[in-house]
């Protein structure tokens, strides 16, 4: 029986009130701005907006843009209104630094300079944030709108501040990408680098080959692609037209983000290959570290060369970016080492590895890159090779090793270093997402400098364009909106990390700012953000479930009965007395809208066990370092892993020795925590006697569930479609009793 008693969390309060306590009561009267600015001082009161407040000021798009925002909330202004005014002087007269502002706010004007435009389009952002938040979505039963009075002296560390996207292997369509821009502007991002070309889709129109958008922008059964990462057994794709690219170029570049395009090669080039497969060596080599086959150009091919300057031609119709970046990482070599033609070609140039066939590729490509009046850009394994030059720009992705290296060489560097800056990365233990970088908290991330983490000379200094983050869109497909969940707050992370002063940058502080008032704010811009989800322990003296809450405003509700908690929940209030804490489930909530992940008690199992079986049978082969041993070891970390696709007919079949007394079994497959290669068509089956089978439930999202009514005997996974992944993983049995 479950009864709650009536003594607070003091524990989740008092333990993260230390976090947020400030010196002499100052911090909590400075207003929470994300990214921090580099001068601000506070005066008395306060401007108020009111229907005869006056925009002056040229015509330029940051006036504009702020008179969209305020006329939206209700706060249409009046040009011939003489209460109080907004101005704004944009003139390089000013003297203040490239996307430099200066505000000052009294009670019956507001003065914004800068020297551009930019500087301009931030000093609104800034003003924003000094606003309800409800001025993102609209305020108009709002009663009052104020802003403190205050100065603020602004300008960014860095010139580059990027996010990366990548759309091929999830897509993202033209009206999400506008959205996506529209909340890169709110923080002060000023490039988006557009992943546009992989080996699992081609998303940009290229006219002279329309067939790049109509065969290879889409996988399915009957495609040339075949079905990936989540994709299923149906069709599944898109791209953008270029007329759709203009446009989100042009209002990109009104929001001051340039846009840097990428298509990967000579590498990561499948879904191209698939379209036009004679670009290939004849002799298929290797598979790449990501199991890929098919996916690298033919270095030796003169005529590929020819197909690169038309697709390139068109790109740099499209992008002013002075960039185009062509990827040039993790291509397998061994398609060249088992090319007659590339192996011809390296006894011509005297070469002696394969590694130089991809600087003489990268060589060739960067002269058509310069030929349309662009630079290259490429990732960390281009400067491996001196003679690619220094006017390319470096984005350091391997290691903290290579990013320095890159710099001390001399190249401009852009820093997105996995272990820090790849945001596709898990967040925690708990949570959905790539590992093989390790987990990057938003602590974590907030932790990395581009400048301070070496130490760099002066002259190197300089080399240090910016930083960027990075969303691999592998995982992207489930569950609705994880690009976003993945994303922020993170990107908030990399805002201020590329804009504030070392000396300013504090995460308490940060976090404080977060959870204080800029979640509000993510809210009302639509971001469906991450929110971190609550402490959960089980005292067994006490039989009590106590939960510390992630920040003191939290809202936290639970289940009992192992369901998923919803905004119907109760809210925990207190803890819990019980004598069955397995099946308590917790979620943070925000405006009942949002909620984190649902965790149970950490210091307890939550399953009764892994089931372990006398043995394991199938009819596919194993991959060596993920036998299918794995799956009657006990152990949740190791799995099986097939040695190539599952299709129709195949099975996984575990037998116990002892018949098995219990309510429920899960099915799960995928690797771990990851949930890649599991199960796309499927069903599971089971046996009360070993011989006769009770058709079960379907997989879906790779996981299906037995609930039997006698001891079970066997369980089969039985295979009805072709998986979308190239290799099948299976995890094992978690049981309930």
């Amino acid at each position: 029986m479950t009864s709650v008693k009536p003594y607070f969390l003091i524990i989740a309060i008092a333990g993260l009130f230390l976090s947020f306590r400030s010196e002499a009561g100052v911090t909590e009267k400075m207003p929470c701005l994300i990214p921090v600015p580099q001068d601000l001082k506070m005066g008395e009161g306060c401007f108020r907006f009111s229907q005869s407040t006056n925009i002056r000021g040229s015509r330029s798009y940051p006036v504009l843009y702020l008179q969209e925002k305020l006329n939206a909330s209700g706060l249409a202004t009046d040009p011939s209104g003489q209460a109080e005014e907004i101005v704004f002087s944009i003139s390089p007269k000013n003297g203040l630094p490239e996307e430099g502002y200066r505000l000052e706010i009294g009670e019956k004007r507001i003065m914004i300079e800068s020297s551009d435009n930019a500087g301009a389009f931030y000093a609104v952002q800034t003003l924003l944030q000094l606003m309800p938040p409800r001025i993102y979505s609209g305020g108009a039963d709002i009663e009052e709108w104020t802003v403190p009075c205050l100065e603020i002296n602004d300008y960014p560390r860095f010139s580059y501040r990027g996010m990366m996207l990548d759309v091929s292997r999830t897509f993202y369509d033209a009206s999400y990408i506008k959205k996506h821009i529209e909340w890169l502007a709110y923080h002060k991002i000023n490039r988006f680098h557009w992943h546009l070309a992989d080996d699992n889709g081609w998303r940009i129109e290229i006219r002279k080959h329309p067939e790049l958008t109509e065969k290879g922008a889409w996988r399915g059964p009957d495609e040339v692609i075949e079905p990936s990462f989540g994709s299923g057994n149906k069709r599944y794709g898109g791209y953008y037209t270029q007329k759709e690219i203009r446009e989100i170029v042009r209002l990109a570049a009104e929001r001051n983000i340039e846009i840097i395009p990428e298509i990967d090669l000579p590498g990561h080039s499948r879904a191209i290959a698939a379209v036009f497969p004679e670009i290939l060596c004849p002799v298929e080599g290797g598979a790449s570290v990501q199991g890929e086959t098919k996916n690298v150009w033919c270095v030796s091919r003169e005529e590929n060369y020819r197909l690169i300057e038309d697709i390139i031609k068109e790109i740099a119709s499209m992008f002013p970016s002075e960039y185009i970046h062509l990827g040039g990482d993790e291509v397998a070599l061994a398609s060249w080492k088992e090319c007659p033609s590339c192996q011809k070609l390296m006894k011509e140039c005297g070469y002696t590895d394969e590694n130089q066939l991809l600087f003489h590729f990268v060589r060739r490509v960067k002269g058509i890159v310069e030929k349309y009046g662009k630079k290259l850009a490429g990732w960390d394994e281009i400067m491996e090779d001196s003679s690619i030059g220094k006017d390319a720009t470096v984005y350091a992705w391997r290691s903290v090793g290579t990013a320095e290296k890159s710099v001390r060489s001399g190249y401009r560097t852009v820093m997105q270093v996995a272990e820090y800056c790849y945001v596709d990365m898990k967040q925690s233990p708990l949570e959905r997402g790539h590992n093989w970088a390790g987990i990057v908290t938003l602590e974590k991330l907030y932790s990395f400098d581009p400048l301070d983490k070496f130490n760099f000379t002066d002259e190197e200094k300089e080399n240090v364009a910016g930083i960027q983050g990075g969303f691999w869109s592998e995982l992207g497909n489930r569950p609705y909106r994880f690009v976003e969940y993945q994303n922020y707050p993170r990107t908030a992370a990399i805002a201020e990390i590329g804009w504030s002063s070392p000396e300013s940058r504090d995460y308490p502080d940060f976090y404080r700012r977060l959870v204080t008032s800029h979640y509000d704010r993510m809210y009302h811009q639509g971001i469906a953000f991450r929110l971190p989800y609550p402490d959960v322990k089980y005292f067994e003296k006490e039989n009590a479930v106590k939960v510390r809450l992630p920040y003191p405003s939290a809202v936290v509700r639970y289940t009992v009965d192992g369901s998923e908690p919803d905004s119907d929940s109760p809210v925990c209030m207190s803890a819990i007395v019980t004598d069955s804490p397995r099946k308590f489930r917790f979620a943070t909530f925000f405006n009942n809208d949002l909620k984190s992940i649902s965790v149970g008690a950490s210091n307890i199992k939550l399953f009764d066990t892994l089931a372990v079986c006398s043995d394991v049978i199938t009819n596919m082969g194993e991959h060596t370092r993920f036998p299918l041993s794995n799956l009657k070891d006990g152990n949740a970390a190791t799995y099986f892993r097939s040695d190539r696709k599952a299709v129709p007919g195949d099975y996984i079949e575990y037998r116990f020795g002892t018949p098995l007394s219990c309510s429920e079994i899960i099915v799960e497959t995928g690797i771990p925590d990851i949930t890649l290669y599991g199960v796309t068509d499927g069903y599971v089956e089971y046996s009360y006697n070993g011989i006769d089978y009770v058709k079960g439930d379907t997989f879906v999202d790779g996981v299906a569930v037995i609930r039997p009514d006698q001891q079970v005997k066997s369980v089969r996974i039985n295979i009805t479609g072709k998986s979308d992944g190239p290799v099948l993983a299976v995890q094992d049995l978690k049981i309930v009793f």
